[in-house]
């Protein structure tokens, strides 16, 4: 059997997406991580018996519906999947209504969901089959579970985590004006609450900046790490903070990471207050920046933190972290909040996602097809499509993926580099107590012409 995973964020995904593919690899599966911006050209021409998709939304259904008919038997694991809105275009009736009337119930095999909420609106609105609805939890927050917490860099630093979370009025990959107001509204939302809500983050985002400048003068002797959104431009943040010496700017690396060496985590409105209740460190939600619209577009992570109503009430919880910290009800909170969107804690969701898709049934002919790689994936395909699915053809997408990616620097980002998978992975088995010289992670090649690809391969060695 092989699957593949589309990895969307190398540096938010792809450890979740390693931990998978070991889980799939110790059941004697072939996997194969695929980068998002390469499924098109590369998912053709790898042999894949079914595939993983990173999301279900209007701007990739097409390919799916390629895809499915092409033969692939195709499951969805979203990569934002956790922190949902009450209402509006994520909310988990109206994304259960998407899945249902879009046409992706007709082609998909099955659905995984992050938490019972999710899933129980899936259910309630019959949106498929029972059997297809696989309730798992994430996994790449399986390394925030003690099971594994000890693969995450452990050496305590005691920097005050500023956490960002402002992609949609500072994005790193959407050159286009507007073009985040245009997929918020492909994905559901009213337009006029769209517009209201830009407005108002636009502004929140300018008075979050002036307050975490006011924290580090306020602070100089506190060491603060500000860690911009994946998907946002860093140097806004350099050019506000660059001058004060006890703050760092810095979104390498992993953010699970980064929480567990932290003494506690700023933010507002950002999902990973969940992580750090999952790790017990004390999220602290600037409440007093925000707007009515903004706070109630999604309450999850203002629920699970410490909120704080002034600046100075900032000051005194920062002057006695420690204290702050043994006086929270963290088991309190997950099971009061956290469990319903992010399920158990417990280490074992790429376990049970694992579980799901090796029990599938039935034969099916491994996907290839080169002609396919031409036409992008696409029944109506772009001359752009062409252009790239030809050159992919011709060169291979490692190629193709690295050319591109002078051209635009950001792209650098979702390359999937070899080493780190197999350094990962290898450890993940050690860790595990299995033998890491048995999995092996190498640059996949066109099952065609045997040229290389943007896409990492996964396989459980057996030793000799």
């Amino acid at each position: 059997m092989r699957i593949g995973l589309v990895v969307d964020h190398p540096k938010r995904d792809l450890p979740g997406a390693v931990m998978l593919g070991y889980q799939l690899a110790r059941r004697g599966v072939s996997v194969v991580l695929v980068p998002m911006y390469e499924q098109a050209v590369d998912v053709p021409r790898l042999g894949l018996d079914a595939l993983v998709v990173n999301y279900a939304r209007p701007v990739n259904l097409d390919l799916m519906r390629s895809f499915a008919r092409a033969g692939l038997a195709l499951y969805v694991l979203d990569t934002e999947g956790g922190v949902l809105a009450e209402k509006g275009g994520n909310s988990p009736p109206a994304m259960a209504a998407h899945i249902k009337d879009s046409g992706y119930a007709d082609i998909l095999a099955g659905y995984f969901f992050w938490g019972s909420r999710l899933h129980d609106a899936f259910l309630t609105a019959e949106t498929m089959q029972p059997e297809q609805l696989h309730l798992t939890g994430c996994p790449r927050f399986d390394f925030a579970a003690p099971r594994w917490r000890a693969l995450l860099d452990g050496e305590p630093r005691g920097y005050l985590l500023v956490n960002a979370n402002f992609p949609l009025v500072n994005s790193r990959f959407t050159g286009k004006p507007g073009g985040e107001r245009e997929a918020m509204v492909r994905a559901g939302w009213d337009g006029g609450y769209v517009d209201r809500f830009i407005a108002d983050l636009k502004q929140v985002f300018t008075n979050y900046l002036a307050e975490i400048e006011r924290l580090a003068a306020a602070r100089p002797d506190r060491n603060i790490l500000v860690r911009p959104h994946p998907f946002e431009r860093e140097d806004v943040y350099r050019n506000a903070l660059s001058r004060h010496a006890n703050v760092v700017i810095d979104g390498t690396g992993s953010v699970l990471d980064r929480i567990r060496n932290a003494a506690a985590v700023v933010h507002l409105n950002c999902g990973t207050a969940v992580e750090s209740v999952l790790l017990g460190k004390l999220p602290l939600q600037l409440e007093y920046l925000n707007t009515p619209t903004t706070a109630g577009h999604a309450g999850l992570p203002a629920r699970v933190s410490r909120q704080v109503t002034s600046f100075d009430e900032l000051l005194g919880a920062i002057d006695h972290v420690e204290r702050e910290t043994v006086t929270f009800d963290f088991a309190g909170v997950h099971a009061a909040d956290i469990e319903a969107f992010f399920h158990r804690n417990d280490g074992q969701a790429a376990e049970r996602v694992a579980d799901v898709l090796t029990r599938a049934t039935g034969y099916r002919r491994p996907y290839v097809s080169l002609l396919a790689t031409v036409k992008g994936t696409r029944a109506n395909p772009s001359l752009g499509q062409i252009v790239k699915g030809t050159a992919s053809a011709a060169l291979g997408s490692a190629v193709t993926e690295r050319l591109r990616s002078r051209f635009n620097p950001a792209r650098r980002d979702k390359r999937i580099e070899p080493a780190f998978v197999k350094t990962l992975l290898q450890r993940i088995a050690a860790h595990d107590r299995a033998s890491p010289s048995q999995f092996a992670a190498r640059r996949a090649h066109c099952a065609t012409t045997g040229l290389p690809l943007a896409s990492i391969e996964i396989e459980q060695v057996l030793e000799q």
